[in-house]
């Protein structure tokens, strides 16, 4: 029985390892990151079925420029959950 329990002990600890924890601002900053990729993909859908080049253009810039705040969100979240360095 013994065995087992520490079987059982070894394999949720495994599992526990494997698990990514996050701070509660870390899955706010990803959920926040997440929305803007997904509305620069609607944007550049619209983008690609409009004819007018100009609009297109326009709203191409604006989906890259979601794309980047996304980008900037994961990278400012990913610097605040790194231990500071002395």
């Amino acid at each position: 029985m013994k065995k087992i329990a520490i079987v059982l002990a070894a394999a949720s600890l495994v599992s526990l390892a494997a698990c990514k924890s996050q701070t509660p601002a870390a899955a706010n900053a990803d959920a926040v990151a997440d929305n803007l990729a997904a509305e620069a993909d609607n944007l550049s859908d619209q983008a690609s079925d409009l004819t007018n080049n100009t609009a297109a253009a326009a709203v191409s810039n604006a989906s890259d420029s979601l794309n980047n705040a996304a980008d900037s969100i994961r990278a400012e979240a990913a610097n605040a959950a790194a231990p500071a360095k002395k």
